[in-house]
């Protein structure tokens, strides 16, 4: 745990730039002295990462918007929602080549080295219930790919832009979501949970001299981060306000849900999540910058298509 606690200091010291070029410089050496291993044992293709938990709202569009770049889905799944009814439907309408397991809440580095070891494919996505791609990104990440030196081992990093309240607003100035979204297979990969400064992260630690970063300085989707159903936003909300209660409530048998209601009537005089929802969804729209087209590109036409079918107007007859 403390040489994860480490890896994340030395990454915000070195900043982004920094630390991509330390891993090229050191992996270049390594790989030009002999000290390498082969990503060729695995078959090339596309394994996706799906670690999910109650993503009901995005997980169809997420799932169908990589189905012709990947090979595989690979997903774990803790939801109580109707996320499973949807996946299997996928695989069985849709014809997607998904494995997958349903298994307890608990530690997502666990579930995601988990899911590492299910894998089949060179490639692996990391993809999660509430990303879209790009129409044009398929064609585009398949090329590069192609092009990459296949005795190599890379880190593909490339910015999601993040969107908050509805499909037309972005989260902040700079709504850019940057990390490995695509890496090369190996077995010495593994997955962490690290606390720093109170947070928690999620840490792929991938050795140094093995990987080569790849930095794509191009939007390739989109991350449907807060644009949420109301009751959902409100118990996070809530959760932020008061972690330790939640967790407390939950070793006596108080659902999240429960435990939300009875501190949302302390803060906002009303036990009903939905409506606190909408004014949190309400609240990020009128304060947030519009999506702008000319900056991010259009958005892609899964999320626009599914957004005007009307599923999403959970407050219209909230006031």
């Amino acid at each position: 745990m403390r040489r994860s606690y480490y890896r994340v200091i030395i990454r915000r010291i070195l900043g982004r730039r920094g630390t991509f070029a330390l891993r090229n410089i050191v992996s270049s050496i390594a790989f030009y002295a002999g000290l390498r291993e082969d990503p060729r044992k695995r078959p090339q293709g596309i394994s996706a990462m799906v670690a999910v938990y109650n993503e009901e709202e995005w997980i169809e569009p997420a799932l169908l918007s990589i189905k012709d770049l990947v090979d595989e889905y690979v997903v774990f799944d803790s939801s109580s929602d109707n996320t499973p009814n949807i996946v299997m439907r996928l695989r069985d309408e849709a014809g997607l080549n998904i494995k997958y397991r349903w298994i307890p809440p608990g530690s997502l580095a666990d579930k995601r080295n988990m899911i590492l070891a299910e894998t089949s494919y060179r490639w692996i996505l990391f993809w999660d219930g509430d990303y879209v791609l790009k129409e044009d990104s398929v064609s585009f990440i398949r090329a590069l790919i192609e092009s990459l030196d296949p005795r190599r081992h890379y880190l593909i990093y490339w910015p999601w832009l993040a969107l908050c309240g509805d499909i037309y607003h972005v989260c902040s100035d700079k709504p850019y979501q940057v990390e490995h979204w695509l890496y090369t297979y190996s077995k010495r990969l593994k997955y962490k949970e690290v606390y720093v400064s109170g947070l928690q992260f999620e840490l792929l630690i991938a050795p140094l001299w093995l990987y080569k970063v790849v930095y794509i300085d191009k939007i390739l989707g989109v991350h449907l981060a807060l644009v949420k159903k109301p009751v959902r936003l409100a118990i996070r909300d809530l959760w932020w306000r008061d972690k330790s209660g939640f967790y407390e409530a939950a070793k006596k048998g108080i659902s999240y849900e429960e435990y939300a209601s009875m501190k949302a009537k302390e803060i906002y005089g009303t036990g009903d999540l939905e409506e606190i929802g909408c004014r949190i969804i309400r609240d990020m729209i009128e304060k947030l910058p519009r999506y702008d087209e000319s900056k991010y590109g259009e958005l892609p036409s899964l999320v626009k298509r599914y957004w005007e079918s009307g599923k999403y107007r959970w407050c219209e007859n909230k006031s």
